[in-house]
């Protein structure tokens, strides 16, 4: 009589598929968060491509996806905000919205204050697609500039530290600012998201904004623009500008 091999253990064979099949998932999770920061950490030369609608494609080609995650990311802390404030924040929840706070820069927050959820709730919102894809291409040059190209922003931010970016050639002597440098597309996007959520002078866009929530309306970079007249020394010229780039190609 011939020996039968025995049979493999089902639960053990059970056991090994399920981890396979969670190897494969986080593997596949993986590859595509690093291709998601691939994508974001270079520049294309767009130069390359004809001034005109060619150009104006592949910026926006570009662009928007580093625009859609970071507001993507945004929008998640903003639903955990809209959770907490229905309901009472729990132990961990004080403890998240401490270190938001934080983060957007609000000056001695207290977790237990109904308050700092409201103030959040201001600040930890996105920014319309339309807008921001408009800004960076009037800041860019469509991506053009060398400051777009060598330093990576594309939103015209300046910094105030010796060696914190690039010194533009037409800079007054007086003067002491920098246009910032960044290490990837993406930061430049996630710093300009930043800056409109937190800064001082951005106050009334982000007022702005939440009238907007409030009345359930859309969230329009057409609107929005006009509360941008501290984005530029141009003030209503450059306001007029954006809007009419917006407009032009349709981004709304």
């Amino acid at each position: 009589m011939s020996k039968r091999s025995p049979l493999p253990n089902s639960g053990q064979y059970t056991g090994q598929s399920r981890w396979l099949l969670l190897f494969v998932v986080f593997t596949i999770f993986v590859g595509v968060a690093l291709f998601s920061l691939q994508a974001g950490s270079s520049m294309p030369d767009l130069r390359d491509y004809p001034a005109g609608s060619e150009r104006k494609s592949a910026f926006f080609d570009f662009a928007r996806p580093l625009v859609e995650d970071e507001n993507q990311r945004i929008s998640q802390d903003r639903d955990r905000l809209v959770a907490i404030a229905a309901d009472s924040p729990g132990f961990f929840d004080r403890r998240w919205l401490a270190r938001l706070a934080e983060e957007y820069r609000i000056e001695n927050p207290d977790p237990t204050d109904p308050d700092l959820v409201a103030s959040l709730l201001v600040r930890v919102d996105t920014v319309p697609l339309s807008l921001a894809l408009a800004q960076a291409a009037k800041e860019s040059g469509w991506g053009t500039s060398r400051f777009a190209r060598e330093g990576y922003n594309l939103f015209g931010e300046w910094c105030f530290n010796e060696g914190c970016g690039m010194v533009p050639r037409a800079r007054p002597i007086s003067s002491t600012y920098e246009v910032e440098s960044f290490r990837s597309p993406r930061e430049s996007v996630a710093s300009y998201m930043h800056n409109l959520n937190t800064l001082p002078q951005y106050q009334t866009f982000r007022l702005k904004r939440a009238k907007l929530r409030a009345a359930n309306d859309e969230l329009s970079g057409i609107v929005l623009a006009e509360k941008l007249l501290q984005y530029s020394q141009r003030r209503e010229a450059y306001v007029l500008e954006i809007q009419q780039l917006i407009r032009s190609n349709d981004l709304e």
